[in-house]
């Protein structure tokens, strides 16, 4: 059985005769898998298909002010693990990204463009918490693509397996 997208393999888990709280339970159980596998691969500095992250330009090494180690430029989109959520119910899981780092990393993630705004020979008024005075200038950025969320055969042979195993579990009982 191939599965091209996730709908299939929610129809997969659909066709089980499962009650709707082993049917909850194993969707936590898939939904907690592909979060961890997204991680992992976060951690490790590589996209879903294994490949590692653009390099990034070459920058000065500095001091981290926080932990008093030298901070280099290889930990690219570490924080955004952090960011990963999961949503279950007794049909389907879902695992997305949340918070002002998930708004970010969507935008990693699909290699889209952003503008903003800046100011430029203007202050920052600590009173008032903003930047006051010069002219602001509208910039954009594109942000180079790099996926640590999507479908791929590896999660796909996960998710069966365990799937598999508790049909196989659920057998036996």
């Amino acid at each position: 059985m191939k599965l091209t997208n996730p709908d299939q393999l929610t129809r997969a888990l659909n066709a089980l005769a499962l009650t709707d709280d082993e049917r909850f339970d194993l969707n936590r159980k898939l939904a907690n898998r592909t979060r961890q596998y997204f991680r992992e691969q976060i951690r490790k500095q590589r996209d879903v298909d294994d490949k590692p992250y653009q390099s990034r330009k070459k920058r000065k090494i500095t001091l981290d002010s926080k932990t008093k180690r030298a901070k280099d430029n290889k930990n690219m989109l570490t924080g955004f693990s952090r960011a990963l959520t999961t949503r279950v119910d007794k049909q389907s899981f879902e695992v997305g990204i949340s918070g002002v780092a998930g708004n970010m990393a969507r935008e990693h993630n699909e290699g889209l463009g952003i503008s903003f705004t800046t100011r430029v020979n203007g202050f920052y008024n600590s009173k008032t918490h903003r930047w006051e005075g010069g002219t602001g200038v509208k910039g954009n950025y594109k942000m180079t693509k790099r996926t640590f969320i999507g479908w791929t055969p590896k999660i796909e042979r996960e998710l069966l397996a365990m799937i598999a195993e508790n049909f196989v579990n659920g057998a036996k009982k």
